[in-house]
């Protein structure tokens, strides 16, 4: 206790010797009162030690202001009384600066700037109603000078606060860029950029230059290095700048240089102490609007951080998903091919593998729009152009949705009426979209219904596909929305037909990716649908040139391929299906028996986990190809862009992602051999 009392006592003893020390400067610049000077650096000083230091500080104030006028003019009550209204204005100004302006950290906010000069010149109406007030009455001040006087010391404390208050606060509580966090670039701008305050402030109010020597009104040649201050750098450089500016204005002004000075000596500081004020409000709302600036750009870069890394977490996840869900999907789909070879099968054993496939496939694509539509939400959809037969592509849909429609007993009409039907575009892709707009077709329309799906060119470069049902159709507030990811319409109905609502929103994104639009029509609940894909036609030389080069491949010889899968069901359903075909399999299940297989035998073909026990399908294809250059092939329920781009680096010819469809096998090894 009798430390924290010594601590407080040797506070308030260098908290009077300053104020004393810098009162008695401010009154050396009186010249109207002896008691009244323009300048009163006191009064920011003491407004800054209470936000600081706390209200305990107060007896330093009133025995600083108490000394600095016992020894000036006056007599012991005047002197008391112009002490007790130095310390409730600089009470009072603390009190409704942190009530109304976020106390100390009033220049962290432009609005705030404006609060605390509202509350400095309020809160300074208290000491000059005092001190002019008691040396009036003791006769130490003429009433007719009542006025002049008042103002004066109203305008020198006003100042004092917009001035030194900024000043000694923020030297005193630190910035949030400090020096230290400067690059030597901007430790230099910052030299000069005080070294031109100093040269401009000299040539306006230094009197070397007959410009400022016959006091032309040249003040503004400051304003544009305040700003730059105020615009780079922080709060504690822009009042730094304006108190250099102030002391050699002052100074200058008192010398009779620049544009403020008047006919007497009172006039030119009061009006110098005008601009001075105007200055530093402006200027350190400025600093506090482009601090606030950098907050919100600081704030939002690691918002940015944060979310890109949940992005980054999420993408993880899916990858880690897609593969979790994908590979016990790869023995199933392989077997299912295999027992549909079976010569002797029942109805009701083709019913059952029929719906088997139907439910299988339907997980598939559920994961496949889950990711689709992460990487178009991300703009990593990767498209291959090529030019493409569309209606081809329609007749592939049909022929794979047939079944579908059959059980709901849903009549298909293909007119397929357009000369021009071939695009350049993903092939994949395009028939990802009509399988989409069928799929979509068949889940809303009723049993019995009837759809449509035809072609036409509207103009020689347009080919356009629509799909049109008889459906529940959509009512014009569902048309709106009806493209929104995970949109499906009547919201009474998605329960019954089931589904994420994702292959419209992925439709219409891969049909913008394509350069082409997907538009849906409806006259309304339970009046069908129609939804029509416009892309641009491949002109109809290039059209017959596409068509001649097509051809069928006739098909290989036996293989000898490797296969290396840690999951035992997809290696055992894969070699039976790869055996059936006249290929000859050898099966590794890790790294190092894959690598001992190799060198005991020739391999045509690699075909390869990318995630094994003890190792990775790339470090496999990467030491298989410096063995003997095999080519490869790589199954993984990874399925990101990333993922693949890594396989193709390592060497591998194609990424296929589980589950592993015959077909797509097949095709992907005709692929890798045409290319070797």
């Amino acid at each position: 206790m009798q430390f924290r009392s010594s601590s407080r006592l040797l506070l308030i003893s260098i908290g009077t010797l300053v104020y004393f020390v810098v009162g008695k400067f401010g009154l050396m610049l009186a010249s109207l009162h002896a008691s009244a000077s323009p300048v009163w650096p006191s009064a920011g000083i003491a407004l800054a030690a209470i936000l600081v230091l706390g209200y305990r500080i107060w007896p330093a104030i009133f025995v600083g202001a108490f000394l600095v006028n016992v020894t000036n003019a006056g007599d012991l009550a005047t002197s008391i009384a112009i002490a007790i209204g130095n310390t409730l204005e600089a009470v009072a100004g603390a009190w409704l600066v942190i009530r109304f302006a976020r106390g100390k950290n009033f220049c962290d906010r432009p609005q705030d700037v404006f609060k605390f000069a509202l509350v400095a010149a309020t809160s300074t109406i208290i000491s000059p109603l005092f001190g002019v007030t008691s040396l009036a009455f003791a006769g130490f001040a003429d009433w007719t000078h009542y006025g002049a006087i008042w103002l004066t010391w109203w305008l020198g404390d006003v100042t004092g606060d917009l001035v030194f208050t900024p000043l000694v606060l923020l030297w005193s509580v630190g910035s949030q860029r400090g020096w230290s966090s400067w690059s030597k670039k901007e430790a230099a701008e910052v030299g000069v950029l005080f070294l031109l305050l100093v040269l401009l402030s000299s040539v306006v109010f230094g009197g070397w230059l007959e410009i400022s020597a016959r006091n032309y009104p040249i003040t503004f040649i400051c304003g544009p290095v305040v700003i730059w201050t105020a615009f780079r750098f922080s709060q504690r450089e822009t009042a730094t700048g304006i108190f250099i500016l102030s002391v050699i204005a002052v100074w200058g002004t008192l010398r009779g240089f620049g544009p403020f000075v008047k006919e007497t000596e009172n006039q030119s500081l009061v009006a110098l102490q005008l601009w001075i004020a105007v200055l530093v409000i402006t200027a350190m709302a400025l600093s506090a609007g482009m601090a606030e600036r950098r907050r919100i750009e600081d704030e939002l870069q690691q918002q940015k951080s944060i979310v890109e890394a949940a992005n980054r977490t999420k993408d993880h996840f899916l990858a880690m998903l897609s593969h979790e869900l994908r590979t016990p999907l790869t023995p199933v789909i392989s077997g299912l091919e295999s027992l549909e070879t079976e010569p002797t099968q029942t109805e009701d054993t083709k019913a059952s593998l029929a719906m088997i496939r139907r439910n299988i496939e339907l997980e598939t694509q559920l994961i496949d729009d889950l990711l689709d539509f992460t990487r178009i939400a991300r703009d990593k959809m990767q498209l291959r152009f090529v030019p493409i037969d569309v209606h081809q592509a329609v007749s592939n849909v049909v022929e794979i949705c047939r079944a579908e429609a059959r059980t709901k007993r849903l009549h298909v009409h293909v007119n397929l009426r357009a000369n021009r039907h071939y695009v350049t575009a993903d092939g994949a892709k395009v028939q990802q979209i009509i399988w989409n707009l069928l799929k979509n077709a068949i889940k809303f329309t009723p049993e019995g219904g009837d759809i449509t799906i035809s072609s036409d060119n509207p103009s020689e470069s347009v080919f356009t596909v629509s799909v049109h049902d008889t459906g529940i159709g959509m009512e014009p507030e569902v048309m709106q929305r009806i493209f929104d990811p995970f949109e499906q319409g009547n919201r009474s109905f998605e329960h019954r037909v089931g589904g994420l609502g994702l292959g419209l929103a992925i439709s219409k994104s891969l049909a913008q990716a394509h350069g082409g639009t997907l538009t849906a029509q409806s006259d309304g609940s339970n009046r069908g649908s129609t939804f029509t894909l416009s892309m641009q036609a491949l002109p109809q030389g290039e059209a017959v040139s596409v068509a001649s080069k097509a051809v069928t491949n006739s098909a290989r010889h036996a293989l000898k391929i490797l296969l290396v899968d840690d999951h035992y069901d997809t290696c055992a359903a894969l070699e039976k299906l790869l055996a059936r075909r006249g290929h000859l399999v050898a099966v590794s299940h890790d790294v190092r028996s894959a690598l001992e297989a190799a060198v005991r035998n020739k391999f045509d073909l690699l075909i390869s986990d990318i995630a094994l026990p003890d190792g990775t399908g790339i470090d496999l294809m990467m030491q298989m190809r410096a063995i003997a250059n095999v080519p490869g092939i790589a199954i993984s329920g990874f399925g990101n862009n990333g993922d693949i781009e890594r396989s193709l680096q390592a060497g591998f010819s194609e990424h296929l992602i589980k589950p592993i469809k015959l077909d797509k096998l097949e095709a992907a090894i005709e692929r890798t051999l045409n290319a070797t």
